[in-house]
């Protein structure tokens, strides 16, 4: 807490047991305690105060030295964060008239990530996608592959440097790679990342990031499968939601060959067993969201390359968009909520992952 909160916390107090105002003789209310609490940026924050009276009064809740996006009204205090703010907090003061309760609640603001692929020679159109997501000031940016049209031509890897310069200077930048990279040395010495490089996760905002290359051996006595199955052995269980991605779709109705890599006999029986809750590829370029196995797949295609149209339905396949965007990723409490934009920053889709427990009612 700063110190002008500090102040106004201990003023508060004062104020309220000034001059006679709070009776030693009455019980006062109690607050039961919800101090820390999480938000963030774009997704609609609510608290409400709840608390004992063992003297059954009629009670004031205020809300003290909140910040502007809050707005109280009784015994909640709401509103919908913008992006990129830092930790904040507000007083809760509930007073039946003789005897008071304070606390002091912590909002931990939670950035949001982002999620995009496929930018290849699109140059203008990816420097508009990459505008578009800094405004919504993501912590962390993972790409879905075909980064450069020719992972081995050095121009390639200029003209993408140049338009994600800045982005890159200001946010984590984690890539798969596409089958446009080539497997070249031009996108290892590009790039500092984790592991063999190829395949690798880390963890940001209480999710476990999975990178997997799908464009060299995947099958079940590959390296990369045993490495993918120890590291889902191997996630904490703080670790909130499990996401993968990497570049070709098991699940698509793009005009590609529908599930060229196999992935739905090796990779996917793993997502399933582990509880993987979402999976982002590219390769096709357009958004698809299917969701199969209690997973949803995401095609992020879109971040500049030319756009396709479908070549076919599917019975997991749920929404399918032929336009450039990018997909934002909010973690607050147990939710996961996914926003996709537009190049002109409009929502094309939302849809929540909600891993809140279910209250266990008992049968009489």
């Amino acid at each position: 807490m700063n110190l002008h909160k500090t102040v106004l916390y201990l003023v508060l107090i004062a104020a309220l047991f000034a001059d006679g105002c709070v009776s030693v003789t009455n019980a006062p209310p109690e607050i039961i305690p919800n101090t820390e609490v999480e938000a963030t940026g774009g997704i609609y924050f609510n608290y409400q105060v709840i608390y004992d009276d063992p003297d059954d009064s009629a009670n004031l809740v205020r809300f003290e030295a909140y910040p502007s996006w809050l707005t109280p009204d009784a015994d909640s205090i709401f509103g919908i964060p913008p992006d990129g703010l830092e930790d904040t907090d507000f007083i809760v003061i509930v007073w039946d008239g003789n005897a008071a309760d304070t606390i002091l609640v912590t909002i931990d603001m939670i950035p949001s990530m982002a999620v995009y692929g496929d930018t290849r020679t699109g140059h203008a159109m990816h420097k508009v996608i990459v505008d578009s997501m800094m405004t919504v000031m993501p912590a962390a940016i993972f790409h879905t592959g075909d980064l450069v049209n020719d992972g081995n031509v050095q121009y390639d890897w200029d003209m993408f440097n140049s338009i994600t310069a800045g982005m890159r200077a200001q946010t984590e930048f984690f890539p798969s790679l596409g089958n446009h990279e080539n497997q070249s040395q031009l996108y290892f010495d590009n790039f500092e990342l984790p592991g063999n490089e190829q395949w690798y996760s880390v963890e940001r905002n209480h999710t476990h990031f999975i990178c997997l290359n799908s464009c060299v051996a995947t099958d079940t006595v590959s390296e990369q499968y045993q490495w993918l199955r120890n590291d889902l052995e191997s996630i904490h269980d703080s670790i909130r939601f499990i996401v993968a991605y990497f570049h070709h779709p098991p699940y698509s109705t793009g005009p590609h060959g529908e599930d060229e890599k196999g992935l739905r006999e090796t990779w996917v029986p793993l997502f399933e067993a582990y509880d993987v809750d979402i999976v982002f590829n590219g390769h096709d370029h357009h958004y698809e969201r299917s969701y199969c196995g209690n997973i949803f797949y995401i095609i992020s295609g879109g971040g500049g390359a030319p756009l396709r149209g479908q070549a076919r339905t599917d019975s997991c396949s749920q929404l399918y968009i032929m336009d450039y965007h990018f997909c934002k990723l909010s973690v607050v409490g147990e939710r996961m909520i996914v926003t996709v934009y537009n190049r002109t920053n409009a929502i094309i889709d939302q849809f929540t992952i909600d891993k809140t427990p279910v209250p266990v009612t008992e049968s009489n």
